[in-house]
Order: C-alpha cells, then structure tokens, then sequence
C-alpha cells in the first residue's frame, strides 16, 4: 500500500540530503582515518556527524505536516557545534592538549537548551520566551517558530563566539608555524580560518533572516535551511583543504611568541640579507650573550650565501640548525632577536632575491616564472607571488618585464 502512494519532496529536502549523505559519509572517513592527527580527525568527525543529523532532522521539520513539538529538543545539538570547532582547533594547534573535566562546561549549553524546551511545552502563544511581536509577520507564524526564538537566539550566539575564538587561537599559533617552516601553506590551518570566518557569515545572515522575519509575511531562506546546508558547506571545505593537511610539528621550544619587528619587510631584500652590522640591527636575544649570538649570525650569513640552504624547498629551521651544529631555538632566536624576521620571513627573503637574479638572467628567458620560483625554493606559487610581491612591490612577471625593458633602452 505504501509503494502505491506517490511521495514528493522539495529541491531544497533533496540538496540538504545529499549534503547529510556527504557529511556522514566524510565524517566515517575521518573516524576511520589512520593518517595524521588522529583525535582532531575524530572530533572533526564527531561535529560533521552532528550536522548531519541535524540537517537531516530538519527534511521531516519542512516535508512533515506537524511534527511532534518534543522533536524540537534535537536541535539543542546546534550548540555543540560552536565546542567541537574549538576543541578540534586546540587538538591541532596544541598537541599536547588532553580533555579534562573543566571541559564539561562547554557542553551544558546544550542540554540546557533542551532541558529549556522540555520545560516549555506544552507550547503555548504568551510565552515569555517566544519572539516579539513586532509586526504581523512575526505574530502570523506558528506557535513552535515563535516559541523557540530563545533556542535559535543561543545557537547563533554560541557560534559566533566560538568562531571568534578560533580565529584568536590560530592567530599565535601562526606566529610559531613561521618560526619552524619556510613553507607554511600545508600546515597553516588557513582552511580552518575559512571555515571559522564562514561560520560567522553564515550567522550573521541567519541574524539578519531572523529579523526580516518578524516584518516578512513569506521567505524562502530560513535560518534553519541555511544551517541544513552546513554539512555541504563543510563537505567542500574540506575537500578541497583539510584532507591536504599535514601533520604539525612545532618543538616546545617555540611556544614562546616572540615579539617581531616587521617595520622592514617591506623594503629591498637585500637591506636584510645582506646587512650584517650590529649597529643596524635589533638585538634582543635572551638565551644566548650577545657576541654568541652575533657569532651565530655571522656563521648564517656565510652559510646562507655560500650554501643557499633557502634553495631546499620546505626547509624547516631544524634541518638548517642542523647544518649550523645548534639547537633550533638558539637559531630562532638570533633570527628573530637580530634580523627582527620569524624564519618564515628570513628564509623567503633570501627565495626572492634568488628569484629576483634568476629573472633577470638572459640566459633564462626560457624559463617560466613559476620554474624560476622552484628554483629559488618556492613550494607554491601562491607563496613565491606574494612574497614577491610584498618584497619587492611586483609581480615576478611584471618585475622580469621592467627589468627587460630598462635593459633595452
């Protein structure tokens, strides 16, 4: 008798579907995962899996007639959406870190939340939970959309405020990438400042759906259609970012954050590479006494100049502390206290003066400028452009055209 009934559903049950599929189907991946990092893989896991209940949850909220108003309680889970971010964050950014009961306190939210809607049916139209009535939209809809304007009120707060936090705690550990890694695009986490960034857009328009509302008689895009979509959202991210990731190494001598004067990184490479008088450099080492810090950053300078380590695409401060025979935070902090550069900025300066030679080269006019960016030791070209460009205020292209041209004249 069931086969016989014809059954429909909307196009957006049909995308917010697939965009479940995706998500669970992505999330047993990561569970299953024996690459990197295995408990941040876990926990992003865990809230793609969520979001995907949810939004599954939320196809019988818009193709059923009249849900069960305790079938509400579900969507408490959007406030566990906001904690996962920030402990899949801290797993990645913080090795060490290790769950402890105090972390409990991020998960009440959510069980108030439903304990909140438990404790509010049956519903009923004077709640003094229920949203304003402003305008005759917003008196017009039902009693359930009006009654849980606290819920989605909390939900959109939450992921604000968890994404703000994100973005603070990847910011210092940006810092101490650039202090270990010349090439910081596999092991950057910019796809997790994306999808923190995108986490905040997507609030501050289901905010905006919200108000228009309370004045709009019809919409289309509701709040709780924006936040189904997530799953797919998610699903591309990473996709196209976070399976690339790499595992992260950063030794517990850099989680200190050094201070750094980027005053000069704008000017001329060589200002930088090649200046080797004291008196013209900033000098705030801590761990070693001046003149073995100076004595270090004469043995760089020769090195770099003689060897050109800098041509090693990805080389990492541990390789070139030890080609030097020091320990790699000795070596950050000359770089670092002397040269007032992470080794990040130090090593890539170096890249674009390489560059900026091979460029001008005539007997490189065969070459591409992506090939003369792998010969100067660029990984990408997205990085070998935009060092370039900050250094030398042009693009490599434009920069061989110059060079050409004032040649011919």
């Amino acid at each position: 008798m069931l086969l016989t009934q014809e059954f429909t559903l909307h196009l957006s049950s049909l995308v917010i579907l697939f965009g479940g599929a995706s998500g669970f189907t992505l999330a047993l991946l990561l569970f299953m995962a024996p690459w990197g990092n295995r408990r941040a893989n876990r926990c992003l896991g865990a809230l793609l899996a969520m979001m995907s209940l949810l939004a599954l949850a939320y196809v019988p909220h818009t193709e059923v007639q009249s849900p069960s108003a305790l079938f509400y309680a579900l969507f408490a889970l959007q406030l566990l959406f906001g904690p996962l971010l920030y402990f899949y964050c801290r797993l990645l950014t913080e090795p060490e870190f290790r769950w402890q009961q105090r972390h409990l306190w991020h998960l009440l939210p959510a069980l108030a939340s439903a304990l909140l809607w438990l404790w509010q049916l049956q519903v009923a139209s004077d709640d003094l939970l229920n949203a304003p009535c402003i305008g005759e939209a917003a008196c017009t809809t039902s009693e359930v959309t009006r009654a849980r304007f606290i819920h989605r009120a909390a939900a959109m707060v939450s992921s604000i405020a968890y994404a703000i936090w994100v973005l603070r705690l990847l910011r210092p550990y940006q810092r101490r990438v650039m202090e270990s890694y010349s090439d910081i695009e596999p092991v950057g986490l910019s796809w997790l400042r994306v999808l923190s960034l995108t986490c905040l857009a997507i609030a501050a328009v289901c905010i905006f759906l919200e108000i228009y509302g309370w004045l709009a008689p019809t919409r289309e895009l509701t709040p709780g259609l924006l936040q189904a979509l997530g799953p797919l959202i998610i699903s591309v991210l990473l996709g196209g970012f976070g399976l690339r990731q790499r595992s992260i190494r950063l030794s517990a001598e850099h989680r200190a954050e050094p201070e750094a004067d980027d005053s000069g990184s704008g000017q001329r490479v060589a200002n930088t590479a090649t200046d080797s008088t004291p008196a013209t450099r900033k000098s705030t080492v801590r761990n070693l006494s001046e003149s073995s810090a100076e004595a270090l950053w004469r043995q760089l300078q020769i090195t770099m100049q003689q060897r050109k380590p800098y041509l090693e695409p990805g080389l990492k401060i541990a390789q070139l502390a030890e080609l030097l025979q020091v320990p790699p935070h000795h070596l950050s902090e000359t770089i670092n206290g002397i040269a007032g550069q992470s080794f990040y900025d130090f090593i890539n300066q170096y890249r674009v003066e390489e560059a900026a030679q091979l460029l001008t080269d005539p007997s490189n006019t065969h070459l591409s400028v992506t090939d003369i960016g792998l010969q100067a030791g660029f990984n990408s070209n997205s990085t070998f452009f935009s060092q370039f460009k900050k250094r030398l205020g042009a693009s490599p292209s434009r920069y061989r055209s110059r060079q050409q041209n004032s040649a011919t004249i």
